[in-house]
C-alpha cells in the first residue's frame, strides 16, 4: 500500500451478497453535516479526499479498486451520504464502525438503486443517459466538469476528445448576465459581434467563424432558440465544444463550423428552489425575475421548474430602449427505467430605437471611434420579435447499459420592424447617408426531431461505448420587405451626429409573408468508443450521412424555384490518451459541413448545384485536471472551402479555402482558495489560399483576430465573510476588414473591463434562504472600439453599463 495516505489502510475484504449493501449504515441524522465538492474521477483518489474530508479511517484494498471511477458529490451533507453517492454503481459498498469506514465488494457488481441523499431518495440514473445526467461542477461552482457531446451522451471533460467548456448558472447570476452570448465573455475563442440593440441576430465568432442564433442548440438541437437574442434565464448551463462537430450533432442550419454552443435546460434540484429578483440596468431599465423548483415523490420522481423574467426601459444607448419578457418552464420524470421531459419558453424582444451598422465606402480610411456618436435619433425605428418554442423528450433502459431515446421540438417565429440597416461614411470628415430605410416582417417554424440508441459493451479487455442516432428538422420561412421607395436615404454626420432625415416620416411595414423557402436536414450516424486500460486508451471513429434539402418560393406566384438536394458523408476520428490518472492527451480528425451554392446565371454552369462543404479540423491537445481546477493547451487547424471561378471556362466551383491555424490554452476552476479563474489565450493564424486568380493567397482573412486574451477572476474578500469580487478583462488584436491589393484597412486592438461585487446575507424570512446584492459594471472604463462582422460592416461598442440587483432565496 502506497504510504502517502495514512488515513486509507489496505484492508483485504470478503464480498458479500448484494442484497445486503447498504444495509451497515448508520442513522444519517446522528451525524455531523460536512461540506463536501469532490469531482468525478480515480475512485482511490476520491475515497482518500473523503476520508481526510471527513476525518475518518477507510480500510479496502486499494489494488482492487484500481482503475474504477468515483462519482462526483457536491454539497452539505453526512459522511455517510457522501460514501454512498462515490461508490454508486461501482459495486461496491461500505459499513461503519464509529471513526472506522469499510469499503465491502459485492458479489455482483450492478448498479445500486436508490441513494440516500439528505434524508430522501433520488432514483439513480445510468450513463448511457441525458435526462437528470448533469455533470457536476468544479469547485467554486462556476464551470461543469464536463458536458454534451451530442450523439456521444455526457462526457467528462477528461474524457472529452475537444476543448470544452460548460459555464453554469452560477457564473452567469454572479454576474449578471442577461443573454446567451454575454455567458460567454470570458471565451478567448468566442467574439460577440453585432452590439446588442441593433436589428441583426446576436452573432458570434468561435476561432474565426461565424455562428448565429439559429446555430446555437437546446439540449441538443437546433432551431429552438430564439432567432434574434437568448435571454440567460433560459439556460442551467451554456456549453461551448471549439471545432466543427458534424458527427455529434449533425449539420446547424446556418452550417456553423467553428464550434458549437449549447444550452442546457433548467431543471428542477433535489432542493427546493424558490428565488425573487429585482433588477436595474443603466440608463433607465428595471425588471425582476422568478425562479421556482420543486421535486415531488418519495424518491424524488417529478421536478418542476418554473421562471419568468421581464426588464424595460432605456438601455445605456442613447435614443434606444429594450423590453424583455419570458416564460419558461422545464418538467421531467425519472422512473427506474424510464425518464420524460419536457420545455417551454415563449420570449418577447422589442426595440425601439434600432441602431444601424456602419459601412466604409472605398477609400475612407476608418473612423475615429472615440469621435463616432453611438445612436442617432431615429424615434421611428422599431424591431419587435415573439418566440415560442417547445421540446419533449423521452429516455427508456432497453437493458443493462443501453438507453433508446427521441425527441421532438418545436419552434414558431415571428418579427416585425422598420429600421435603417446602415449608414454609409463617405469621407474622412464623417459625412455619411443613412440607407433608405426597410420595413420588414419575417416568420418561420422549425420542426425538429431525434431517435437514437447509446450503449456499452463489454468484451474483456476492450470496453465499447456504441451509439446510434437518425434525425431531422424542418424550417419553413417567410420574409418580405414593404415598399419604402417613397422614402429616401438621409444625410447625417457621424461625428457631429447632425441628423437631416424628417422624424415625422412613417415605414410601410407588411402585416405577414407567404412562403418564401423550406429547408430540411436529415442524417444517420454511428459511432463506436473503444477503450482499455481502465479507459487509459480510448478511441472513438463514427460517421453522419447528412442529407440537405431547400427550395425558394415567389412571394407572388409561390412558384418553387432554386431547388436543393444534396447528400455528404462525414467521418471522424477521436482519440484520448491518459499516460497519468490525472493527464489527458486527445487529439481529433472532424468535419463541419455548410450547404453548397447554387450556381448564378453569369456562370457557364449555371443551376448546377454544388455538394455540401466539408470543413476539416485536426487537433491535438492536452489537459491537465489539478483537482480544483482544469488546464487545457492545444493546437488546431480549420480549412473551410470557397468557390472560385475559372477565367478561361467560366465555371464555378469549390477550389478555394481559409485556414485558421491556431493554439489556445485555457483555465477553469478555483486555482487558489477562495479564488476562481475562467479564461486564456487563443493566437490565431486565419490565411486565405487557393483564392480567386491567386489575387489574395497568403493574406491574412478579414474580420478575425491573430491575438485573443480572456480572463475572468472571482475572489472571496477573505475578510468580510459572504463578501466577493469579479473581474473580467477582455483584449482583442487589431483585425482588417477587407481584402485588396494595396492598402487594406483594420480596425485598432481593443481591451474592455468590467468589474462586479456581491455580498450575500442570511434572509430573515427563512431559516435556510439567503439575501444576496449584486453590482455589476461593464466596459468600466467607457472604452470605445469597433467591432468588425464583416462586409466591411462595422458596429460601435456598448457604453459602460451599470447592473444592479437584489435577489432572496427562501
Amino acid at each position: 500500500m502506497s504510504g502517502t495516505a495514512l488515513a486509507v489502510t489496505s484492508f483485504l475484504v470478503s464480498e458479500i451478497p448484494a442484497h445486503a449493501q447498504g444495509q451497515f449504515a448508520p442513522n444519517a441524522t446522528a451525524q455531523l453535516m460536512i461540506s463536501v465538492n469532490i469531482p468525478a474521477g480515480d475512485l482511490n483518489a476520491s475515497l482518500l479526499a473523503l476520508s481526510r474530508k471527513a476525518g475518518l479511517q477507510v480500510f479496502y484494498d486499494m489494488n482492487k479498486v484500481d482503475g474504477l471511477r468515483g462519482n462526483a458529490v457536491s454539497g452539505t451533507m453526512t459522511p455517510d451520504e457522501a460514501f454512498s453517492r462515490i461508490l454508486a454503481g461501482s459495486g461496491y459498498t461500505f459499513s461503519r464502525s464509529g471513526q472506522r469506514i469499510s469499503i465491502l465488494q459485492v458479489s455482483s457488481p450492478i448498479m445500486l438503486g436508490p441513494v440516500r441523499v439528505g434524508g430522501r431518495y433520488r432514483i439513480a440514473v445510468p450513463a448511457t443517459a441525458m435526462i437528470g445526467n448533469l455533470p457536476p461542477t468544479l469547485p467554486g461552482g462556476e464551470i461543469a466538469r464536463g458536458g454534451q457531446l451530442g450523439l456521444l451522451g455526457n462526457r467528462d471533460v477528461m474524457d472529452t476528445p475537444f476543448n470544452m467548456t460548460s459555464y453554469t448558472e452560477a457564473f452567469i447570476q454572479e454576474r449578471q448576465i442577461r443573454t446567451i452570448r454575454d455567458a460567454l465573455k470570458d471565451d478567448p475563442s468566442v467574439r460577440g459581434i453585432f452590439s446588442e440593440g441593433t436589428a441583426g441576430v446576436e452573432r458570434l465568432q468561435i476561432r474565426g467563424f461565424t455562428l448565429d442564433n439559429v446555430d446555437i442548440s437546446y439540449g441538443g438541437m437546433y432551431g429552438m432558440m430564439p432567432f434574434s437574442g437568448i435571454t440567460s434565464e433560459l439556460a442551467e448551463r451554456v456549453e461551448v465544444l471549439r471545432g466543427p462537430a458534424a458527427l455529434l450533432n449533425g449539420m446547424s442550419p446556418g452550417g456553423a463550423i467553428g464550434g458549437v454552443v449549447n444550452v442546457v435546460p433548467k431543471r428542477a434540484h433535489d432542493t427546493p428552489i424558490t428565488k425573487i429578483e429585482a433588477d436595474y440596468t443603466s440608463n433607465s431599465q428595471f425588471g425582476g425575475h422568478a425562479d421556482i423548483g420543486r421535486r415531488y415523490g418519495k424518491e424524488k420522481q417529478l421536478g418542476i421548474r418554473v421562471n419568468g423574467m421581464i426588464r424595460s426601459g432605456s438601455t445605456a444607448i442613447p435614443y434606444s430602449g429594450m423590453k424583455t419578457a419570458l416564460v419558461g418552464a422545464g418538467v421531467d420524470l425519472r422512473l427506474h427505467h424510464v425518464r420524460l421531459s419536457t420545455d417551454f419558453g415563449y420570449q418577447v424582444r422589442n426595440i425601439d430605437g434600432v441602431l444601424p451598422y456602419y459601412s466604409l465606402a472605398a477609400g475612407v480610411p476608418v473612423p475615429d471611434v472615440s469621435k463616432v456618436k453611438r445612436n442617432y435619433k431615429l424615434p421611428w425605428s422599431y424591431f419587435n420579435g415573439e418566440d415560442i418554442f417547445g421540446v419533449f423528450r423521452g429516455e427508456v433502459d432497453l437493458f443493462r447499459n443501453f438507453t433508446a431515446y427521441g425527441s421532438v421540438g418545436v419552434h414558431d417565429y415571428k418579427y416585425r420592424g422598420a429600421y435603417s440597416q446602415y449608414v454609409v461614411v463617405s469621407n474622412a470628415q464623417g459625412a455619411a447617408s443613412g440607407s433608405s430605410p426597410v420595413g420588414i416582417v419575417q416568420n418561420g417554424r422549425y420542426l425538429t426531431a431525434d431517435l437514437g440508441v447509446r450503449g456499452k459493451v463489454d468484451t474483456g479487455p476492450l470496453k465499447h461505448d456504441l451509439a446510434f442516432s437518425a434525425n431531422r428538422l424542418d424550417l419553413t420561412m417567410g420574409r418580405i420587405f414593404g415598399s419604402n421607395t417613397d422614402i429616401p436615404a438621409y444625410a447625417l454626420n457621424i461625428y457631429s451626429g447632425k441628423n437631416y432625415y424628417p422624424l415625422n416620416r412613417s415605414v410601410s411595414v407588411p402585416y405577414s409573408s407567404p412562403k418564401t423557402g423550406t429547408s430540411t436536414l436529415s442524417s444517420l450516424a454511428f459511432v463506436d468508443t473503444i477503450s482499455t486500460l481502465h479507459n487509459r486508451i480510448q478511441v472513438t471513429a463514427g460517421l453522419r450521412a447528412q442529407r440537405v434539402q431547400s427550395a425558394s418560393y415567389s412571394t407572388t406566384t409561390g412558384a418553387a424555384s432554386g431547388i436543393y438536394d444534396k447528400t455528404a458523408i462525414s467521418p471522424a476520428v477521436l482519440a484520448v490518451f491518459k499516460p497519468l490518472k490525472n493527464v489527458s492527451i486527445y487529439g481529433n480528425w472532424i468535419q463541419g459541413l455548410q450547404q453548397g451554392t447554387t450556381v448564378g446565371t453569369t456562370y457557364a454552369n449555371a443551376g448546377e448545384i454544388l455538394a455540401p462543404y466539408k470543413s476539416t479540423q485536426y487537433e491535438v491537445g492536452v489537459k491537465a485536471d489539478f483537482r480544483k481546477f482544469i488546464a487545457t493547451f492545444d493546437v488546431f487547424q480549420i480549412s473551410q472551402p470557397n468557390t472560385v471561378s475559372n477565367a478561361a471556362t467560366n465555371i464555378l466551383t469549390v477550389n478555394g479555402n481559409q485556414r485558421n491555424r491556431g493554439l489556445e490554452l485555457n483555465i477553469a476552476g478555483e486555482v487558489l482558495h477562495g479564488l476562481r479563474a475562467t479564461g486564456g489565450v487563443m493566437l490565431l493564424d486565419p490565411t486565405l489560399t487557393n483564392t480567386q486568380g491567386g489575387t489574395y493567397n497568403g493574406q491574412r482573412a478579414p474580420n478575425t483576430s491573430p491575438v485573443n486574451f480572456n480572463m475572468g477572476l472571482d475572489y472571496d474578500i477573505p475578510f468580510i465573510k459572504d463578501l466577493s469580487v469579479t473581474s473580467d478583462i477582455m483584449y482583442t488584436g487589431s483585425e482588417y476588414i477587407e481584402n485588396s491589393t494595396s492598402y487594406r484597412r483594420s480596425i485598432p486592438n481593443w481591451v474592455r473591463l468590467d468589474l462586479g461585487a456581491r455580498y450575500a446575507m442570511r434572509n430573515p424570512a427563512t431559516k435556510k434562504g439567503k439575501i444576496t446584492f449584486f453590482l455589476n459594471v461593464d466596459n468600466v472604463t467607457n472604452a470605445r472600439y469597433w467591432n468588425s462582422s464583416g462586409a466591411r460592416f462595422l458596429s460601435l461598442s456598448a457604453p459602460r453599463t451599470v447592473r444592479f440587483s437584489i435577489a432572496a432565496d427562501f
